[in-house]
C-alpha cells in the first residue's frame, strides 16, 4: 500500500495560498492607491513668497530659496492628491481635492469644502481661480469640457452659477486672469481662448492656435501657462498622455515666436513666475528647475534641507515603481513553490488520476508473491462478463459541478462591480462625444461601451450552462459501438475509432469530458465494469492530460481530423517564424 503523504505538506500548502493571496490583494491595492509620494507640484505665489506641494506637505519659500515653514497636508485633512493651489491671503489658500473646491485656513488648521453647484462628485483634475476678494470663483471642469464661473451672494454668502463657457471647449485646463480678459488653455484644441470677463457673446472670444516647426512631434496640447513682464505667454505644450511638455513662447499679440528645449527627461507639470524666474517643477524627477527670462538653465530652486527631502522622496517613489515587479516576482516563486508542495501533498497525483485500464502485465502478480491470493480471490468474486449485444449505459454524477459553477457565480459578482466601475469612470469621457484628442466620439460609443462590459458576463453565463450540461452526459456501448450525449450533441463510433485518455473520450472530432480538473464527473467503478472493460478495442491513451488528441485526429478522425493537425503544425511553425526572425 503506498504511504501517504505527511499532512505538513498539506497544511503548507494552504498556507502559502493564503500568502498568495495576500500578495495579490497588495497588488491590487498597490494599483488602485496612490502611485507613491508625489515630487514637487501644483505652485503658487503669496506676495514674496512662493507655496507648492510636494511629499505630502505645503512648502513656503521666500524668494532666495529658503523654507519659511512646511504644512503637513494631514494635518488640513488633504492628501497629496490636490489638482489647484491659489492663496487669497497669507493665510487663506484655495484648492482643489477630492472632487470638491476647499477654502482653508492654515491657523486655524482647517480646510471647508464650498459648496458649487453642477459640479459632480467624480474624482477629477480641476483648475481654479478665485478673484482676490474671494466673491467669483472659476473652475476648469476639464473632463466635463466647460469652464464655469461662479458669483457669491452678497447676502447668503454662498456662491451662485452664473456662467458657463463650454461651446468649442475640450479639457480646458490652467486658466489666467489678465485685467479684465480671462485665459484659459483649451487642451485638446490645441489653442489658448481668451474672452472678457462678464461676456458671453462670441464676438468677445478669441482663439490663438498653438503650433510651432520647432516643437517635438506631438507636442501640441497647452496645459499650463505663465505670464513674463513683458507680456509673453509661457506656456507649456505636451504630448496627448500629458507627460513630457514643450517650453513655447508667445508674443504681446499671442503669436508662437519660439520654443525653449527640454531634456527629453524633464517632465513638468506646472509653470510659475517667481521673483523674475520662471519655475518648472518637475513631480517624476522631484525637482524645481529655475530658469531666467531668457530661457537659460539656472541650479534648481530650493534650499539643502529641502532638496534633501526630495531626494529621500524620490527614492522612496522608485521602490513604489519596483513594488510591482517585486509583487509579481515574488507571486511567481510562491507559485513554483507551491506546485513542489503541492506534488509533496499527493494533490498532483490526484488531478492526474489513474489510468482507466491498467497494464495487465504489471495488474498479473506472481503466484508466490503475497498478493497473489488476494488477487485470485477479487477475480473470483467479480460479477460474470456482460454478454454481447447488451447495451450497458452510465450517466454522470448529479452534483459534480455544483462546487465549480458555485465558485464561477461568485467571479461573475466580482466581475460585474468591476465592469460597473469602469463604466462609470469612463462615461465622463464622453461627454460631448470627445472620445480622443481632434476624434469625435459616434454617439452610440457610450451605449457600446456598456454594451461591451457585458461580454464577460455571457461567456460567464455560457461556461456556467456547460458546466449544468456535463451533469447530464451519457455513455453506453453494446461491446462494438460507443454512443454518447453531451447536452444536445450525440457522437457515434466503432469502438475501434476511439480513443480514450486519462480526462476524456474522444470520439470524432468531438471530446467527451470524463475528468473536470482531476474530479471525476462519473461513478469509476461503474464506469470501468460497464463500458471500459467491455471495449478491449478501444484505444487507450495513458497520458497526465489529454495528449492523444492529436494522434487521435490523424488516425481515427478522418480527413478533416488530419487537416486539424496540419492546421495546428502550420500556425506553431508560422509563430515559431514570427518569433525568430
Amino acid at each position: 500500500m503506498a504511504s501517504q503523504s505527511p499532512p505538513g505538506y498539506r497544511r503548507a500548502l494552504q498556507v502559502l495560498i493564503a500568502l498568495q493571496c495576500l500578495l495579490v490583494l497588495a497588488f491590487v491595492y498597490h494599483g488602485l492607491s496612490a502611485p507613491g509620494p508625489f515630487g514637487p507640484r501644483v505652485p503658487a505665489v503669496q506676495g514674496d513668497t512662493l507655496w507648492l506641494q510636494s511629499h505630502g506637505e505645503l512648502h513656503q519659500f521666500n524668494a532666495q530659496g529658503q523654507r519659511l515653514q512646511h504644512v503637513p497636508l494631514g494635518d488640513l485633512n488633504l492628501s497629496g492628491s490636490i489638482s489647484s493651489l491659489q492663496f487669497t491671503s497669507a493665510d487663506v489658500f484655495w484648492a482643489h481635492h477630492d472632487s470638491h473646491v476647499h477654502r482653508c485656513e492654515l491657523k486655524q488648521r482647517r480646510c471647508l469644502p464650498v459648496e458649487l453647484a453642477d459640479l459632480d462628485t467624480r474624482r477629477s483634475n480641476r483648475w481654479v481661480r478665485v478673484s482676490s476678494d474671494e466673491s467669483e470663483i472659476t473652475v476648469s471642469d476639464a473632463s466635463r469640457h466647460r469652464v464655469l464661473t461662479y458669483r457669491r451672494d452678497a447676502v447668503t454668502g454662498r456662491y451662485t452659477l452664473v456662467r458657463t463657457d463650454a461651446e468649442g471647449m475640450r479639457f480646458p485646463n490652467q486658466t489666467l486672469q489678465v485685467g479684465d480678459a480671462m485665459w484659459v488653455a483649451n487642451t485638446n484644441r490645441h489653442q489658448i481662448v481668451q474672452w472678457h470677463a462678464g461676456q458671453g457673446s462670441a464676438a468677445a472670444r478669441q482663439e490663438h492656435a498653438i503650433a510651432h516647426a520647432d516643437l517635438r512631434p506631438g507636442r501640441t496640447f497647452p496645459f499650463a501657462m505663465a505670464l513674463d513682464p513683458r507680456g509673453q505667454l509661457w506656456v507649456l505644450v505636451a504630448r496627448p498622455d500629458m507627460q513630457q511638455a514643450d517650453l513655447l513662447i508667445m508674443n504681446e499679440r499671442l503669436q508662437p515666436n519660439r520654443v525653449i528645449p527640454l531634456s527629453p527627461k524633464q517632465d513638468p507639470n506646472a509653470i510659475v513666475l517667481f521673483d523674475q524666474h520662471m519655475l518648472l517643477p518637475d513631480m517624476t524627477q522631484f525637482l524645481v528647475r529655475r530658469l531666467d527670462l531668457y530661457g537659460r538653465v539656472l541650479s534648481p530652486f530650493g534650499d539643502a534641507a529641502f532638496q534633501a527631502e526630495l531626494d529621500a522622496a524620490r527614492s522612496q517613489a522608485q521602490w513604489m515603481r519596483r513594488l510591482p515587479t517585486l509583487l509579481i516576482s515574488a507571486i511567481g516563486a510562491l507559485m513554483l513553490l507551491a506546485v513542489w508542495l503541492a506534488w509533496k501533498a499527493g494533490e498532483l497525483r490526484q488531478l492526474r488520476g489513474t489510468a482507466w485500464r491498467p497494464d495487465a502485465a504489471k495488474a498479473r502478480p506472481d503466484a508466490g508473491s503475497p498478493g497473489a491470493t488476494d488477487t485470485m480471490e477479487a477475480t473470483q468474486r467479480m460479477a460474470p462478463p456482460i454478454e454481447r449485444g447488451r447495451v450497458t449505459m452510465v450517466k454522470a454524477l448529479p452534483g459534480s459541478t455544483r462546487t465549480r459553477r458555485r465558485l464561477t457565480l461568485i467571479v461573475d459578482a466580482i466581475m460585474l462591480v468591476a465592469i460597473g466601475a469602469l463604466v462609470y469612470w469612463a462615461w465622463p469621457q464622453f461627454y460631448q462625444r470627445d472620445c480622443a484628442p481632434d476624434q469625435a466620439c459616434a454617439p452610440w460609443m457610450p451605449y457600446a461601451l456598456a454594451a461591451l462590459g457585458l461580454i464577460p458576463m455571457a461567456l460567464s453565463i455560457q461556461a456556467r450552462r456547460r458546466l449544468k450540461v456535463l451533469e447530464a452526459i451519457r455513455i453506453g456501448t453494446d461491446g462494438e459501438q460507443v454512443q454518447a450525449r453531451v447536452g444536445k450533441k450525440r457522437y457515434q463510433a466503432p469502438a475501434d475509432q476511439v480513443t480514450c485518455t486519462r480526462q476524456q473520450l474522444l470520439i470524432g472530432l468531438g471530446s467527451v469530458p470524463l475528468r473536470l480538473n482531476g474530479e471525476a464527473l462519473f461513478d469509476e467503478e461503474a464506469l470501468r465494469r460497464d463500458f471500459f472493460d467491455r471495449l478491449p478495442q478501444m484505444h487507450m491513451s495513458d497520458s497526465v492530460w489529454s495528449q492523444g488528441s492529436l494522434g487521435h485526429y490523424w488516425k481515427r478522425s478522418g480527413w478533416q481530423g488530419r487537416a486539424i493537425v496540419v492546421g495546428m503544425l502550420a500556425l506553431c511553425g508560422l509563430w515559431v517564424w514570427l518569433m525568430l526572425r
